[in-house]
């Protein structure tokens, strides 16, 4: 069924308790048909659909199908008129209104929701009945996930936020699985005393939203279901070999070790065939070894408890989510549970026995296909309480219950990413903070205001080492005293999101930064690097170019060029400093047509210098379109590090006065 596109929306949420949103933009008009919806009143359609449409999002609509969360759904960086109607007197009304700004809605609303001056709102007698309707607007910013407007006079209503920055049923919902693969990624990978413990405990009531978010990176297509789907195509067998009688003239290849082994002499007789062998008398029976495959295997009873365990846990979630009224992740929950009670009716379980003990050296499940990726999903699972993240539980939880910033998930994001490109082209080394381990838990340090950091050593074509640092969120601040060293900022306190320094012993450091940023604007992005004549000369054609259009350009906005400039400029020792954003292109391209990326140096104006630092520039990074775009940002930084590793000292200028 396609979506529904709405203009406006009567919802009751209890008695006497009426919600109605509609959106600022576009007309409306009576909707004539639609299907029975629990709560709506009436609905009024939208008249200007396409030209609102922002890839696949309307500004609002009702979608039975594809939606990642609730059918009604709002948009990221729209405005909506609300009138709430609650049963109160206007004097109570403004009384209660002192509690917090978002009432009669809950606190958690403050951001999003404000509220208009009393002096606006209407008291209304219904039926004997006095009630107050509270006009306001609600602002809906750079947030993704699920809002939920609840009162203390009953009702809800949960209504999905989606993004259109991103493409909403694509690139959102791989940003999502791939931070929950790259916090599993950091479970498996850390070499540290960390215990990994398979009893079974009821630990699940404490880290629902850190459960649920794994869940759903295992229970993807392309992870859990399509390892059951390998591993049943080739189960692991084993080779059984049993011994039974059989009569005399039904064996064909007798084994006369095995027969001397294990012949029943009560079976023996006068005469016969075989009486020359066995002193006059010949067995009326033989021993015949007969080997069969089994798949009652360790490998397979650890599957098999794998996928019960998994179901367990499944159920257990949508119980908790029906009690927490997170009706989305309850829905997704049963659903998981649905497809893994599919996976275990196959005929291969009904010769399987119970696990007794969990085969952890075997090969089977370090090295074969689909067993390799079970044992994988099992740590990552068992795993889940070791994992300390303040930011990452409640990002998890705002996942599935709460809306939360698209570009604060965007940024973390972006720290894995370029963690993974510095693991790929270095070494990793002990030291820094960004995992710890404290009380059998591994923490992560990753917040705003707080320098985390990750060390790495490269090592350049010519064998020369180079100490490689990455830090989120460092601080460059202005040295309160004199000091030879090129740190910090000469002027004002800066703090780039993320900052690699790169440097030989004994030598100047060298810095690059990068920037997230998930805020876009509307224009082409060939126009932002044009000078002003150029710009002038298609403003024309850029009047003809329809709102349409110019709202799907997907690229950065032209002020975070110029802070790149800044943190080149204003931070000491920095050579490149570059903004990431969730762009189509690849980032690193020099020349015409389209360049984004600029090196400080006359031989490179036009065409393609030998240099690759210093410069500032942007680089494209989406979850969908990563191949090419990760390899541009890994060119940077290997020719960043091999112009360190040369150790020729760094002349940017050589100029006198």
């Amino acid at each position: 069924m396609p979506p529904v596109a709405l203009h406006r929306a009567r919802f009751v949420l209890g008695p006497n308790v009426v919600l109605d949103i509609e959106s600022a933009l576009g007309q409306g008009s009576p909707l004539a048909s639609f299907r029975p919806v629990p709560l709506l009143l009436d609905a009024e359609e939208e008249l200007q659909a396409d030209n609102l449409r922002s890839g696949d999002v309307l500004p609002m609509c009702w979608r039975e199908t594809e939606q990642l969360f609730e059918p009604f759904q709002l948009r990221e960086d729209t405005d909506y008129f609300v009138d709430i109607t609650v049963p109160l007197p206007l004097a109570d009304a403004e009384r209660k209104s002192k509690a917090h700004p978002a009432w009669p809605f809950d606190q958690r609303l403050s951001g999003a929701f404000s509220r208009e001056p009393v002096r606006r709102w209407k008291e209304v007698t219904s039926a004997g009945s006095t009630h107050t309707i509270i006009t306001g607007q609600l602002r809906l910013r750079s947030h993704a996930g699920v809002i939920a407007f609840d009162t203390e006079y009953g009702g809800s209503l949960r209504a999905e936020v989606a993004c259109r920055k991103l493409r909403y049923f694509d690139e959102f919902k791989s940003l999502l699985d791939s931070l929950a693969e790259k916090a599993a990624e950091l479970l498996l990978a850390y070499d540290s005393p960390v215990s990994l413990s398979f009893t079974v405990k009821d630990e699940q009531a404490d880290d629902e939203a850190a459960l649920h978010f794994l869940m759903r990176h295992v229970m993807s297509p392309g992870n859990l279901p399509l390892a059951v789907e390998e591993m049943l195509g080739r189960p692991q067998v084993r080779l059984l070999e049993r011994v039974d009688a059989i009569p005399i003239e039904e064996a064909e290849d007798a084994d006369p070790e095995l027969i001397c082994d294990s012949l029943d002499f009560d079976s023996l007789s006068a005469g016969g065939p075989l009486s020359r062998f066995f002193a006059g008398f010949s067995p009326r029976e033989v021993p015949y070894r007969e080997t069969i495959e089994s798949h009652d295997t360790p490998e397979n009873r650890y599957a098999k408890a794998f996928l019960e365990h998994c179901r367990l846990l499944a159920q257990r979630l949508e119980r908790r989510m029906a009690s927490r009224k997170r009706r989305a992740a309850e829905r997704e929950a049963r659903m998981w549970g649905d497809s893994l009670g599919e996976m275990l009716q196959h005929g291969l379980w009904r010769e399987v026995g119970s696990l007794t003990q969990i085969p952890t050296n075997s090969q089977v499940l370090l090295r074969k296909r689909g067993y390799k990726e079970l044992f994988r999903f099992d740590v990552t699972l068992r795993m889940r309480l070791a994992l300390a993240w303040k930011h990452g539980a409640e990002l998890a939880d705002g996942l599935i219950g709460d809306v939360r910033p698209v570009s604060q998930i965007y940024e973390y994001w972006c720290f894995f990413t370029l963690r993974e490109v510095l693991l790929d082209i270095c070494q990793p080394l002990d030291g820094g903070n960004f995992l710890t381990v404290s009380k059998d838990r591994l923490r992560i340090q990753l917040s705003k205001g707080q320098r985390s950091e990750c060390r790495f050593e490269f090592i350049s074509a010519a064998g020369s080492k180079v100490q490689v640092s990455l830090f989120y969120n460092k601080r460059f601040n202005r040295p309160k005293t004199p000091s030879p060293h090129w740190n910090g900022s000469y002027t004002a306190s800066f703090d780039p999101d993320f900052s690699v320094i790169a440097r030989c012993p004994g030598q100047s450091a060298h810095w690059l930064h990068f920037d997230a940023k998930y805020r876009l604007e509307r224009e082409a992005a060939e126009d932002l690097f044009q000078s002003p004549d150029e710009t002038a000369e298609n403003e024309d054609k850029a009047s003809l170019a329809s709102e349409y259009k110019a709202e799907l350009s997907r690229v950065h906005k032209q002020d975070d060029l110029f802070k790149m400039h800044t943190y080149r400029d204003g931070i000491l020792g920095t050579r490149g400093a570059y903004v990431l954003f969730p762009g189509d292109g690849v980032g690193g391209k020099v020349q015409n047509p389209k360049p984004n990326f600029f090196v400080r140096h006359p031989s490179a104006f036009g065409t393609k210098s030998h240099q690759t630092v210093p410069s500032v520039g942007v680089f494209p990074l989406s979850p969908e379109e990563t191949g090419a775009q990760i390899a541009a940002v890994r060119e940077l930084l290997v020719s960043a590090f091999e112009a360190v590793a040369s150790g020729a000292g760094y002349k940017e200028e050589q100029a006198y006065f």
